[in-house]
């Protein structure tokens, strides 16, 4: 019995602890954007890439510090190199030097025989030995390298170019999660709007069979009422599928499985309030300093700019100290412990001055302004079109709150109507067209309604992503 009681408690265990399991997660918009910026691959993507940018620079600096390598070496001469003398030239011309010496030595008594020359032709003498080997360690400190220094300072440029675009990553990353968590709202907010007009429908079919049951109405008035039903369907079936496509859109910019259980909270209405006191700002008013675009144009200005200096300072002087110590030794036979070993070292510093390299640089030069202008001009026609979209935006949200306030009093009054001509239908004093009508303005008017929430919200979005807002 104890075990059986275990067994049954294991059971209810794991199955509750599966029923919690599969329970899906309930996520609001802000819980939506920061899930999106730990799990979208975008963000690792640009965070890997600034850091690849990091160890570059890091590799750049290294040439700026001493240089230090070893190395060793082992030279076996297969067939020596040999020298020839012509002795019979070199006695000949000894003894012309010598001959004032031998004239002296005459007039004091002591006369001495001047060499003579062994014959014609010369001798042949070997150079080297076969066996060579050493030890070396060199040293190089650059110290005059405007190049390299130019090329430090464009690595730190690429940096911050890489970090401004991890930067526009995450901020179209919020822009895209914002306007997909705000479809789902609309695709609720849609399916809600017609599950009500669906059940209005139907609670209208069930009256007109009851009036038809009691002759009170036509088959035809009963059966038209019944294919209103069933065109409805259709629309709900899409809205359905609206609801799941929008949800799993905006899974995949979270980066997450589009099969993981999740409910987004959240409805439309709970941006009215904001709506209601929002204040538009003058176009001009508005800054483009924060935005993504203009920020990485200007830093490829800048990278341009620092090209055109590191064209120059290649034409400039450089200067460097270099050093060696080196420990050798050389012999015929083998061992190589028999040999003598003796060291050499030497420092020295070097200048290189380019001579003949002006005409080629001059030219790298005016390709780097030309590109430099083109961008200049890119960029100035990118802000004009900014300022445009900014623009644009703001007369959306403009026309967006002016169709919700004036929406908001149409679903009031169509409201009103609808529950009128509801009554009257029902004692007789209005027609099923007017009923029907009713019902279209109402379903017209809560679907523009909601639309215009929508549009206010998906304006706002846009225009936080122009002005480089990321939050």
């Amino acid at each position: 019995m104890k075990k059986l009681y275990l067994i049954i408690c294991c059971l209810f265990s794991f199955s509750v602890f599966a029923q919690t399991k599969s329970e899906p997660l309930n996520i609001n918009l802000q819980q939506a954007i920061e899930i999106a910026l730990n799990e979208n691959p975008t963000i690792r993507i640009a965070d890997r890439t600034i850091e690849t940018k990091k160890l570059y620079k890091k590799e750049q600096l290294v040439a700026l510090f001493p240089n230090l390598t070893a190395s060793a070496y082992y030279q076996r001469t297969l067939q020596k190199q040999q020298m020839v003398m012509d002795m019979s030239k070199m006695t000949s011309g000894i003894a012309g030097l010598l001959t004032p010496v031998y004239e002296a030595l005459a007039e004091l008594g002591k006369p001495v025989m001047p060499p003579t020359s062994g014959g014609s032709g010369g001798s042949a003498m070997e150079m080297g030995t076969f066996n060579n080997m050493g030890l070396s360690v060199n040293l190089t400190l650059p110290i005059i390298a405007p190049a390299l220094w130019n090329v430090v300072k464009l690595s730190s440029l690429d940096i911050e170019l890489a970090v401004e675009q991890s930067r526009a990553s995450k901020i179209a990353l919020i822009n895209n999660v914002k306007k997909a968590y705000y479809r789902v709202l609309i695709a609720q907010e849609s399916y809600n709007v017609l599950m009500d007009n669906y059940k209005n429908v139907e609670q209208k079919a069930q009256l007109i069979a009851d009036k038809y049951n009691q002759g009170l109405v036509s088959e035809f008035e009963k059966l038209r009422a019944e294919v209103q039903v069933h065109n409805l369907k259709p629309n709900i079936n899409a809205a359905v599928n609206a609801m799941d496509l929008s949800q799993k859109a905006l899974k995949i910019y979270m980066g997450i499985d589009i099969n993981e259980p999740m409910v987004f909270t959240g409805a439309l209405k709970d941006f009215e309030n904001e709506m209601k006191t929002a204040k538009i700002p003058e176009t001009n008013t508005l800054s483009l300093e924060s935005n993504a675009e203009l920020k990485q144009m200007n830093l490829t200005i800048q990278q341009l700019e620092r090209s055109q200096k590191i064209v120059l300072s290649g034409v400039c002087p450089m200067l460097a100290l270099t050093g060696s110590y080196q420990y050798m030794t050389m012999g015929d036979d083998i061992p190589a412990k028999e040999f003598k070993w003796f060291p050499t070292s030497v420092i020295a510093v070097s200048l290189q001055v380019p001579i003949i390299s002006w005409v080629s640089t001059s030219y790298k030069i005016r390709q780097i302004k030309n590109n430099i202008q083109n961008m200049n001009d890119t960029r100035l026609n990118a802000e004009r079109l900014l300022r445009l979209s900014v623009t644009n935006y703001l007369s959306n949200i403009d026309k967006a709150i002016a169709d919700y306030e004036s929406g908001n009093e149409t679903v009031k009054m169509a409201t009103r109507a609808y529950s009128i001509v509801k009554k009257q239908y029902e004692v007789g004093a209005a027609t099923w067209l007017d009923l029907n009508d009713a019902e279209f303005a109402l379903l017209s008017s809560q679907l523009l309604h909601c639309q215009s929430i929508y549009d206010y919200l998906i304006a706002q979005a846009e225009l936080e992503y122009v002005l480089g807002k990321n939050h």
